[in-house]
């Protein structure tokens, strides 16, 4: 689709079927959502529908969508390009027509440049602007006529006229106008598909790969297939360090999960037999063997992303707002012309005269400036917030981020990083801190345990992992020999189970013992690693009014550690959340305060889309940016940076929808009465579109301004 009102066009025509529940078309992505009764209707059934509007209703590969993304975009480009090349050629004679009167141009010579104009303007009118006649006449047709419908009738007016004018052996002709007009439009349709078009391009990407990643069978021939090709009850062995593509049960076996995608628990489980385990989730070490519960299509992974898609389907006011302003300005411009055609009758001006009248009011009042208002002001604020590290994803953002009044973050990987930090050394009598480090860095180097990663951000130097040898009891600990010496690494249990006297109490917390040689040489104790910007972040929200929250899928006991060191209140601390409970708080909050929810991982994936505006940050899984409005690609200060941005651009783009709007209510009436000709309703639709960009780009005038919500 090519714009909005395509959307808007096929998403009336579904919901008018027999049958139907409802329709949601989401121009951004591409897609229906759909709900329907299936003993009245069916999908056989609504494709035909959709195929009268000229479009196809099926599931394509996500390649196939990217692709179909690119090809529209290129012809866009290709179009445009004709447009301003042929447009300038095509002004040029229609510019010393219209300055005969003041003899600049010999009289004869005037018919010749009033051709040529036509000429040049011939690749303009029927290769540039033909996508909208065809969108213009299929919606026409079907009841639900657009914007595209009254680009198709002013450029069919301006060009007949223009001709009988010719044939008439007249030089008052109207091409530049018309030509003035596609390439306008053009300029605003691929400013809104550069922007709008990637809202899903990575949800595709994301269970493309996981559908088709290869998973081994457990029928003792070691066969792999695909992902989407194994059926449930299908026994299957995971591999460590991969992604699980299927969610199962464990039939036997025992390791280490990290389930932090879909709950977002720091600390990775140990799991055994009879536990669940989803797709996304992360066998870190261990053995195992599943049964698949459900497959592909049917996981909780596909579960959660259609709601994702859902909740994307969702407009936003100012787009609600355009559509019914384009659904009113057709019948009226069409009224407000034949009126003009009349009341010019009436006041015996020659029929010419007349259709003229008429082609000034078709032209006046085209909503270039419209059309401009919205993505001018996101394409102007993507390019200024991208240099600050802020990709913008959904044009949306800047109207919903301005209202916010709440806060909600993610703990884990949002707040802290994946690696934790040592809190504490303390070695046995005989043990330096620096030895005891030394010997749990050598220990467990090459392992992939959160502790580990901990240990070798230390930057202290470690002996290659090939040096010894090494195994590891899956959740409890691991064991080096090195020489005739045994280095034991894990929990005090277990160091227990093993002969190791230990007088501490149990771990409370991630706590790593260290025995050598059957003696204990003490324990390191780790916490999460706050991120380095988080306190001045929470900080300076609260300081400008904003209430923070904090929603996590961790441990009570974590979370609330970490929010005490924040200043967030206990009450605003929410613990062991499921993705859906994660919606479920969402959805609630928002009833109340815009919400903005700042996350990183799959589990964040629903609460991101479901928020007002959803924000990823860097480390962000593929689907967790998907579904974010906004992405950070640099620290997590431009929370408030894009709140603060976002203030400016919503006000930008409601002055400029005042002044499309105030411009067409002032230049109809003078174009119904005569006082404006098509060359000056040309001229005065390429002002107002004028001033809009104007309006807009100011945007970038001041680099300090939205810092300030004073400015």
């Amino acid at each position: 689709m090519y714009c909005g009102s395509c959307a808007a066009a096929v998403e009336s025509l579904l919901k008018r079927q027999p049958g139907v529940l409802d329709a949601a078309v989401n121009f951004a992505a591409g897609t229906a959502l759909l709900r329907w009764d299936t003993a009245r209707t069916g999908t056989q059934k609504l494709a035909k529908v959709v195929r009268r509007l000229g479009y196809r209703l099926h599931q394509a590969p996500p390649d196939a969508n990217s692709q179909g993304v690119d090809q529209a975009r290129k012809k866009l480009q290709w179009r445009l390009a004709t447009a301003v090349v042929f447009g300038m050629w095509c002004m040029m004679p229609a510019l010393l027509v219209y300055l005969a009167p003041l003899g600049l141009v010999e009289p004869e010579a005037t018919w010749p440049l009033a051709l040529a104009s036509g000429v040049f303007a011939l690749p303009v009118i029927t290769y540039s602007g033909s996508h909208f006649y065809r969108a213009g006449w299929r919606t026409l047709r079907m009841g639900v006529p657009g914007l595209d419908t009254l680009i198709t009738f002013a450029v069919a007016a301006a060009t007949l006229l223009s001709v009988w004018r010719l044939m008439q052996g007249e030089s008052h002709v109207y091409f530049d106008a018309a030509v003035m007009l596609v390439t306008f439009q053009l300029v605003a349709r691929l400013l809104d598909t550069n922007v709008r078009r990637k809202a899903t391009d990575v949800i595709h990407h994301y269970l493309a790969r996981s559908n088709g990643r290869l998973v081994t069978l457990d029928d003792g021939s070691s066969r792999k297939l695909r992902a989407d090709e194994i059926a449930p009850g299908t026994r299957i062995i995971p591999e460590a360090g991969q992604p699980l593509s299927l969610d199962g049960y464990v039939e036997a076996g025992k390791g280490l999960v990290d389930f932090a995608l879909m709950t977002g628990e720091s600390e990775p489980q140990v799991v055994g037999a009879s536990d669940q385990l989803f797709a996304g989730c992360v066998l870190i070490e261990g053995d195992l063997r599943l049964r698949v519960t459900a497959s592909v299509g049917q996981r909780r992974l596909d579960s959660i992303t259609r709601s994702i898609h859902s909740l994307l389907c969702r407009k936003t006011a100012l787009q609600r707002l355009t559509d019914r302003i384009a659904r009113v300005l057709l019948p009226t411009v069409i009224l407000a012309a034949l009126a003009s055609i009349l009341l010019a009758e009436f006041q015996g001006e020659s029929i010419t005269e007349a259709l003229a009248r008429g082609l000034g009011v078709l032209i006046i009042s085209c909503p270039c400036a419209l059309s401009l208002a919205i993505p001018l002001v996101i394409i102007i604020g993507y390019a200024r917030l991208t240099n600050r590290g802020i990709l913008l994803q959904d044009p949306a953002a800047f109207e919903l981020a301005a209202d916010i009044r709440v806060v909600v973050f993610d703990k884990t990987g949002t707040l802290t990083t994946d690696r934790p930090t040592i809190a504490a050394l303390i070695p046995e009598p005989g043990w330096s801190r620096q030895t005891l480090l030394q010997l749990a860095i050598n220990a467990l180097q090459g392992s992939s345990h959160p502790i580990a990663r901990g240990l070798a951000s230390e930057g202290t130097p470690s002996l290659p992992p090939s040096i010894g040898t090494r195994s590891t009891v899956h959740g409890q600990g691991s064991w080096w020999q090195l020489g005739d010496h045994s280095v034991l690494a894990g929990r005090s249990e277990w160091l227990q189970n093993q002969g190791v006297p230990i007088q501490d109490p149990p771990d409370s917390g991630m706590s790593l013992h260290m025995a050598l040689d059957g003696r204990y040489a003490g324990r390191i104790d780790f916490r999460e690693r706050l991120n380095p910007e988080a306190l001045a972040l929470v900080q300076k929200l609260k300081a400008s009014g904003i209430a923070v929250y904090l929603l996590s899928g961790d441990t009570r006991n974590s979370a609330l550690k970490l929010a005490e060191h924040l200043e967030i209140p206990a009450s605003r601390v929410m613990s062991e959340s499921s993705p859906e409970k994660k919606l479920a708080f969402i959805e609630n909050l928002k009833r109340y305060y815009p919400t903005a929810f700042i996350g990183d991982g799959f589990n964040d994936g629903l609460a991101l889309s479901s928020a007002s505006i959803g924000i990823a940050i860097n480390s962000a899984t593929e689907l967790a940016q998907s579904a974010a409005a906004v992405k950070l690609t640099g620290g997590l200060s431009g929370v408030a940076d894009i709140i603060d941005f976002a203030r400016n651009a919503k006000r930008t783009m409601r002055q400029n929808l005042v002044w499309a709007l105030a411009y067409n209510g002032l230049a109809l009436p003078l174009a119904i009465t005569g006082l404006v000709q098509p060359v000056i309703a040309a001229i005065a639709m390429s002002l107002s579109s004028i001033c809009v960009l104007v309006n807009s780009s100011r945007l970038t005038i001041s680099d300090t301004s939205w810092y300030s919500r004073e400015s």
